[in-house]
């Protein structure tokens, strides 16, 4: 036995001495029950007592609902969490979270045994002995030694009874007897839920038991398509019986919480007749009724009847849809329903009569020589499937057995096939809809345990008793592809008979077939300025600039120096290199239609550098409640036009030092996101709070322009605690659910839409997909259930979408959202649950955007499957999950888009380490073999000997940074096995291809090199670098991703935006390279644009265009978009003034300088007066001037002439000068009163 901790000790020992000693402890603990916060309950326990999220309707635990049994001064704290025992609850933190908080004159209700009587599990299981002294040693010990209360609670009863007298089995009954031991022993209150349950489930029986326990009908809750058949856990109506028996009890303890039980006075009068009965499937065996909700109803009697015989009880329900199973086919039947409540049953409903349907498919298993079953098909192990038959096993039946056990009077019974251990499967080529199945297995001679699958998804355990038949029925089967699939497995693998029914058609209209296009879609993209950008370089200075996909055919550019057009004739290239260009020129672009100029850009400067910095707040470090210090440094990043200017901003999430994957466990610090202009401007911060973990899963950054108003917003998964960029806290400030491990599995979830340009939260709503039990996701400590994304899709084709996701590798749901301005409601929502087991496990750790099916409206490309627009599956490949995903047209020969993908389990995708595969279709077009998880591969145009896009996998190692792999052409040709880095790529040189985008990097460290951009040379079949930016850093590990990289200026190349080795900003790097090629700029294209804003989602991966680009490529067919206003100006930054200059150095003797200025009047009027500015550039100071005062205002020289030069006559020159000291060269535009001179 561990000893327990040593503040435990002095309530051991008081514990020990007895009853005495402890009623004393209680007693003094009183006091506090006049505190003015009130008393609080804190609720140790399992799944049984658990709150759910309303995901999991209509589940709920009996610590969820009973609230209401208690006053105003009582507050319930429910700490129980599904699939703990009193050993794991303890051992996983969660009691230690509890004593950190309770207070004297708390109490602490405790109820565990479900789980520590699980042997099969052992991380789980505790022996009644250890139950009892972790319950003595522990919970009761820790309760004292915080002055608080300790009241023990018997398991729950299960709805377990006895099948001959319905009476109620004792459950757990060596746990109960435990519990009574410790109360006997020591004293402590104990509430018997264990008797009072059963006695309650003994007097309402257990048919009615249904509708206390999880049982409901397939179809009925999203989260449960198939149904469920749960006979431990609770509907809500049960959870409130189960509550109502707890406080019942509470209330004869003579505690001081005793006084604060509350009476829930019943309803008035029973309920009214249910209206509006309809049978809303009719199968071979079970027909499901829907009817209107009755008033003041807390469940419903289903009753059932041949006509003219007596009524009897089918089913009961808690919603208004019930299903009565155990029918004869073809038969008539009548149904009536009536509510129930504290005041008893009311009125039945009116009667409904339906004739159950006839299976349209049954069969008889078992040997040979069988004797079959009247309208049944013989099916026995030599029945393999053929496509001409219809029907058979698709599994070779050889080590499979078959008996027939004589019985004549059973003849489907008494004869079945069996495989002990093993797994089968049996398949029938159907009509595509929704199918009921009756399952028969059983052995006259033994018993039989058998599990069953339809169409991959596991539907239970169809167990029979020893020398017993057992007859189960099955919905919610859904068919897609024409043919329905029975999977058998289990210790026996019995099956003896099956009966297959078609009820409907398939959910959400599966069966409607292809989209029809959407031919008035546009989608409403940003309106963009030119971004211009010039870069000095030893070649003179370096320009490039935006041309927009909406610009009018023939559109051409006039560039213009210091106020000098520097183009001989208009170019429709969108760069340019200045050789004349100075470090202190002064820019601008004109654009020219049909040889006349038509709009401008504003006037921009030269960089220094191929970058520029911004700089930014960097949030001060921390200590986690472990005391572990972390600190602050940039991560992933986005852009947006949040004030609606036609410039980007940038908004940046700090990650702390201790940022955690998933699958790990410790606290993190806060995360923050921020919003910064180009120039280093702050424009908000929000603090996500301390109830978002920080991660690669947990923050995604969308920023766009949602209502299409012109301004970007920002939505983000937050929390309780998350602060607003005006400094509201959105939920409960003070709320901490952070568990002793650093994960957060509890506590409200909400997803908030930020005003983009002050950061404050306009709406806040339940995040969707909800977290739920946590352990339908994979697994019970979040790893998997909180692998959380968020992007936009174009869904109607025309406005924005905001799509949230929960789940990869299992269950996956995703929900679409649309905002308008003012309100967040729900588009719709996925499930893997609902569609099926092939829908689950698919999802990667990003998600793409593209419309696939050329209809005009966007599908989710999700790792191995594709969401329609609407919602629905378009399709699941079933190669399951992969870490990098890549959507384009790769293959200009093959219609449409492709998905290049690889895989990180060979037995899900078949061994196949990468596949190629048609994003319409799913055709898988060509793959790469492989063994291993495979985390790399990418795509582009680096080989320009063979058509479309290359594309490459690290399958021979599966090592990150491996250059052995396969290499194939976009036809599937192998071109070699040496392979560039499998990172990342970016436009970044003048031609056409593609280049990689990767870094060096220190694994026995952990820490980055460098960042570099790399040339595949196809020839030798090595990659070279040809960009290593310094003074910056790649984030997120060997991932080494970039804060965000796309054509974010300047041309259609690729911008890469770095975080700083100094952690307090970001560099934003562009391309100095002369190009050939003009396109408009990939952000007007809807695809690339999207894939812009979740580039930064999990794991990060480079933007697509919908078109291809590369050595080969035809024009691109640009996607139909609508924009806003033009922001070229009607007019030129500067107009030309009637004015030239001559700047002259007339002297310069290295310490000092002297400048003569020569201003002559070109135009036709005097001049009265004038002033003077051009830039300062190196001059240092102004030592002595001459015919006016000279100066230095910031970067600007500014002369004032003396009065004795006005006016300036027509063709006369005046001139003024001074002597200085520093670097007088290169003065760049000379602006008189703000119009530009013409220099000589």
């Amino acid at each position: 036995m561990t000893p327990p901790p040593r503040r435990w000790r002095r309530a051991l020992a008081v514990a020990a001495a007895g009853a005495t000693a402890l009623a004393g402890v209680l007693s003094a603990g009183a006091p506090s029950q006049a505190q003015d916060d009130g008393i609080t309950v804190y609720l140790a326990s399992d799944s049984t007592v658990q709150t759910y999220d309303p995901y999991w309707e209509p589940q709920a635990g009996w610590g969820q609902v009973i609230d209401r049994y208690f006053d105003e001064n009582v507050t319930i704290a429910n700490h129980a969490i599904g699939g703990r025992s009193s050993r794991s609850f303890i051992e996983q933190g969660r009691l230690d979270a509890i004593l950190n908080e309770i207070q004297p004159g708390d109490y602490l209700f405790v109820q565990f045994g479900h789980n520590d009587a699980t042997a099969s599990v052992p991380e789980r299981y505790t022996s009644p002995d250890d139950y009892k002294m972790y319950l003595r040693d522990h919970y009761i010990a820790g309760a004292i030694e915080k002055g608080a209360i300790p009241v023990l609670v018997t398991p729950v009863s299960r709805r377990s009874f006895n099948a001959e007298t319905g009476q109620f089995n004792v459950s757990f009954g060596d746990y109960v007897n435990k519990v009574y031991e410790l109360h006997e022993e020591t004293g402590v209150a104990m509430v018997d839920l264990s008797a009072s349950s059963r006695a309650y489930l003994n007097e309402i029986g257990p048919e009615e038991a249904k509708s206390v326990f999880l049982h409901v009908p397939a179809g009925v809750y999203p989260n449960r398509p198939n149904g469920t058949a749960d006979d431990t856990h609770f509907q809500e109506y049960g959870a409130i019986q189960m509550a109502r028996l707890v406080a019942e009890e509470t209330a004869t303890l003579g505690l001081p919480l005793s006084e604060h039980v509350v009476d829930v006075a019943p309803p008035a009068n029973a309920p009214a007749a249910p209206t509006g009965l309809k049978a809303a499937t009719v199968a071979n065996a079970s027909v499901t009724l829907n009817w209107d909700a009755a008033e003041d109803a807390d469940i419903y009697r289903v009753f059932v009847r041949e006509p003219g015989g007596e009524w009897r009880l089918g089913s009961t329900a808690t919603v208004g849809v019930g299903r009565v199973s155990g029918l004869k086919e073809d038969t008539a039947y009548e149904f009536a329903v009536a509510g129930v409540n504290g005041k008893g049953e009311g009125e039945k409903s009116s009667t409904l009569t339906v004739t159950t349907a006839t299976a349209g498919f049954k069969y008889d298993f078992g040997p040979a020589s069988q004797t079959v079953a009247p309208g049944y098909t013989e099916v026995n192990r030599g029945t393999a499937y053929t496509a001409e038959r219809g029907y058979g096993f698709t599994t070779d039946m050889t080590s499979a057995i078959d008996r027939d056990r004589g019985v004549a009077t059973d003849p489907l019974g008494s004869d079945f096939v069996a495989w002990f251990g093993g797994t089968y499967d049996f398949a029938v080529d159907v009509a595509d809809g929704l199918y009921s199945a009756r399952v028969i297995t059983g052995d006259y001679l033994g018993s039989a345990r058998a599990n069953v699958k339809f169409e991959g998804v596991d539907f239970g355990a169809a167990n029979a008793a020893s020398k017993a038949i057992l007859t189960k029925d099955f919905e919610g089967i859904t068919v897609e592809d024409g043919q329905l699939n029975v999977t058998i497995s289990g210790q026996t693998g019995h099956l003896n008979g099956l009966e297959l029914t078609r009820i409907g058609d398939v959910p959400g209209g599966g069966d409607e077939g292809p989209d029809t296009p959407c031919a008035e879609c546009a989608e409403q993209i940003e309106s963009l300025d030119r971004a211009p950008v010039a870069v000095s370089t030893d070649g003179g200075n370096f320009l490039s600039w935006r041309s927009l996909a909406l610009d009018p055919e023939g559109l051409a550019f006039n560039v213009y120096r210091d106020g000098r057009l520097i183009t001989p004739e208009p170019t429709q290239l969108t760069n340019l290199t200045d050789q004349g260009g100075t470090a202190n020129a002064t820019y601008w672009i004109a654009t020219v239609a049909e040889g006349v100029e038509t709009g401008y850009t504003k006037a921009f400067e030269v960089w220094d550098d191929q970058y520029i910095d911004i700089d930014m707040d960097r949030p001060e470090g921390g200590t986690t409640p472990d005391g572990v210090a972390y600190t602050y440094a940039p991560n992933d990043a986005t852009v947006a036009d949040l004030d609606g200017d036609g410039v980007y901003e940038i908004v940046q999430k700090w990650d702390p030092s201790n940022s955690k994957d998933n699958s790990k466990s410790g606290y993190t610090g806060n995360v923050y996101v921020d919003a910064y202009t180009l120039g280093g401007e702050r424009l908000w911060r929000i603090d996500l709070g301390k109830n978002i973990r920080a991660g690669a899963h947990y923050t995604q950054l969308v920023a766009y322009d949602l209502d299409s108003d012109g301004k970007a917003e920002v939505a983000l998964k937050t929390a309780d605690g998350t602060v607003d960029g005006e400094g509201a806290v959105i939920g409960d400030a003070d709320a901490d659910y952070r568990g002793t491990d650093g994960r957060i599995l509890r506590g409200p979830e909400f997803l908030t839409v930020f005003n983009g340009q002050t950061g404050a939260a306009m709406e806040t709503t339940d995040w969707a997909p909800a977290r739920g039990d946590i352990c339908s996701w994979g697994d019970c400590y979040g790893n998997r259930g909180d692998r959380l994304m968020l992007a936009v899709a174009y869904l109607d084709g025309v406005h924005p979408s905001l799509i949230t996701n929960r789940g990869i590798y299992a269950k996956t749901e995703i929900t679409a959202w649309n905002w308008d301005g003012d309100n967040l409601p729900q588009l719709w929502s996925f499930s893997s649950d609902r569609w099926g087991g092939k829908y689950a496990g698919q999802g990667n750790h990003q998600m793409s955007i593209a419309d696939v099916d050329n209809d005009g409206r966007d599908e989710i490309v999700f790792g191995a499957m594709t969401i329609n627009d609407d919602g629905t599956p378009l399709y699941s490949t079933g190669l399951g999950h992969g870490d990098a995903l890549h959507v384009s047209d790769f293959d200009p020969s093959n219609e449409g888009l492709e998905i290049f993908s690889p895989f990180e389990c060979m037995s899900c995708s078949g061994n196949k380490a990468g596949a190629f595969r048609d994003a319409d279709t799913a055709e898988v077009l060509w793959s790469i073999p492989g063994t291993k998880d495979t985390g790399r591969g990418t795509c582009g145009d680096i080989d320009p000997n063979y058509a479309g896009a290359e594309c490459w996998a690290v399958s021979t190692t599966g090592a990150w940074n491996a250059r052995e792999g396969a290499l194939h052409a976009a036809d599937g040709t192998l071109i070699g096995t040496s392979i560039p880095s499998a990172n990342s790529m970016v436009w970044w040189d003048g031609d056409l291809g593609r280049e990689i985008f990767d870094h060096e990097f220190n694994e026995p460290d952990y820490v980055p090199l460098y960042p570099y951009i790399a040339e595949w040379d196809h020839t030798a079949g090595t990659q070279s670098e040809i960009f290593t930016p310094e003074g910056v850093d790649t984030s997120n590990g060997t991932k080494g991703n970039a804060a965000l990289t796309g054509d974010l200026l300047g041309d259609w190349r690729e911008e890469v935006i770095l975080r700083k080795e100094s952690n307090d900003g970001v560099r934003l790097f562009t391309t100095t390279i002369a190009s050939d090629y003009a396109l408009p700029t990939l952000m007007n294209d809807p695809q690339y644009r999207l894939a812009v804003s979740w580039q930064n989602v999990s794991y990060n991966q480079p933007p697509w265009p919908s078109f291809f680009i590369g050595y080969d490529m035809e024009a691109p067919v640009w996607e139909t978009v609508t924009s806003g206003p033009v922001r070229d100006t009607a007019a030129a930054p500067y107009a030309a003034a009637s004015c030239s200059v001559d700047y002259d150095v007339v002297s310069d003797w290295g310490d000092g300088f002297v400048v003569q200025i020569k201003v002559t009047n070109t135009g036709d009027a005097p001049i009265e007066e004038f002033d003077l500015v051009w830039k300062s550039g190196g001059v240092a100071t102004v030592e002595y001037d001459w015919g006016g005062t000279i100066a230095i205002d910031g970067a600007a020289m500014v002369a004032d002439p003396a009065f004795w030069n006005f006016p300036l006559k027509p063709g006369r020159t005046k001139q003024i000068g001074f002597q200085g000291t520093g670097n007088p060269d290169d003065p760049g535009m000379f602006l008189m009163n703000g119009q530009v001179c013409a220099t000589a």
